[in-house]
């Protein structure tokens, strides 16, 4: 933990500070601000190796399907593979629940 932006943290919460108006001064939201106050850490979810809703870049998508990258932004601009778009870049991600469909689809109907 930054130990500076806990006792900036601390210091303003002394001084009668809301937890939302600390966050504003320190670009933080009211909740992180509390959890820095109390040393409250928040468990980060790792995702495994199966976790359905898994989110997985498009190198990560080609690799799994055996396509080139290309490919996968071609299905994801047609729609037959759903993507998410995050960041202010708009990256694509894509969940494996929905490439395992991809796969399923693909199987049954017998083309590659």
């Amino acid at each position: 933990m930054n130990h500076s932006r806990h006792k900036q943290a601390v210091n303003l919460r002394q001084a009668g500070l809301t937890y939302a108006e600390i966050g504003r001064r320190l670009g933080l939201t009211r909740e992180r601000v509390r959890q820095i106050i109390t040393g409250v850490r928040t468990p980060k979810k790792k995702a495994t190796r199966n976790d359905p809703d898994a989110l997985l870049t498009t190198a990560q998508a080609a690799e799994l399907l055996n396509v080139h990258v290309n490919t996968i932004r071609r299905w994801s601009n047609r729609g037959i593979l759903e993507a998410y778009h995050i960041g202010p870049r708009g990256d694509r991600r894509f969940r494996r629940q929905d490439i395992k469909k991809l796969l399923l689809k693909k199987s049954s109907t017998g083309t590659s």
